[in-house]
């Protein structure tokens, strides 16, 4: 089978967002009322490239950017099909938090997207986001006391999905190279929130646990508990 891997465009955003769908039912199930209808895709579609890809369009030509996103498909060159993507977020300086975790949840849920489950988009954003600054947070001794909450320098990889019939085929690995080289020329660690199919893949990849959360779906009309690992990678070179 042959897989190529290439960067996305924004063009790809749409078929990438029913990708991820299919990856992780589980999740999408939650967080959406019933399979996203075509209203949901085009407004899910839109917010991604309007918080993403635009955003590295306004700080081109200003200098080095405090922060940049890059994201990549695998394309079945047999079809044409995109079966696999990654998206990072590479801060190259450490991130200052302007924003309580309660401020960034209410801008996830004022997005508006159609069949959004309001509640369980909640919990797991503040989930999330309260594990993301305990495991990141520069620590104060090294900021000042007075100084507002920073999180480490990082490389972020944001997403990584496989469609499931091409799930164990190598594809999530060369996705992830990427980045873990970027990593290792900047001398970053790199950091990411793993579904637990995903860890084997992380671990061979040289991630190690930092801790383990998880939401409990009962209250949004699921079964047990949706369990999530975080994992930092340390750098194999340094600059």
């Amino acid at each position: 089978m042959a897989i190529t891997i290439s960067p996305t465009s924004p063009d790809d955003i749409r078929p990438i967002v029913c990708l991820a769908e299919s990856a992780f039912p589980v999740l999408y199930s939650t967080l959406f009322d019933g399979p996203l209808k075509e209203s949901t895709i085009d407004a899910l579609g839109e917010q991604r490239i309007k918080s993403q890809f635009r955003e590295n369009e306004k700080s081109e030509g200003k200098g080095k950017p405090a922060n940049r996103f890059f994201a990549f498909k695998a394309i079945d060159d047999s079809t044409g099909r995109i079966v696999g993507e990654a998206r990072w977020m590479i801060f190259y300086e450490d991130e200052v938090l302007t924003k309580s975790i309660e401020e960034e949840v209410q801008d996830r849920l004022s997005l508006g997207v159609p069949q959004m489950q309001v509640q369980a988009t909640a919990v797991f954003a503040r989930l999330l986001n309260t594990a993301r600054r305990e495991v990141l947070a520069v620590p104060s001794s090294e900021t000042g006391s007075d100084a507002p909450v920073k999180l480490r320098k990082r490389v972020y990889l944001i997403a990584l999905a496989v469609h499931p019939d091409y799930q164990r085929k190598g594809i999530g690995r060369r996705l992830v190279q990427w980045g873990l080289d970027e990593a290792d020329r900047l001398g970053r660690i790199s950091y990411l929130e793993a579904t637990m199919e995903g860890i084997r893949l992380y671990e061979q990849s040289g991630f190690e646990k930092v801790k383990d959360i998880s939401m409990d779906l009962t209250p949004f009309g699921g079964k047990g508990k949706l369990p999530f690992r975080l994992m930092i990678r340390q750098p194999r070179s340094k600059p």
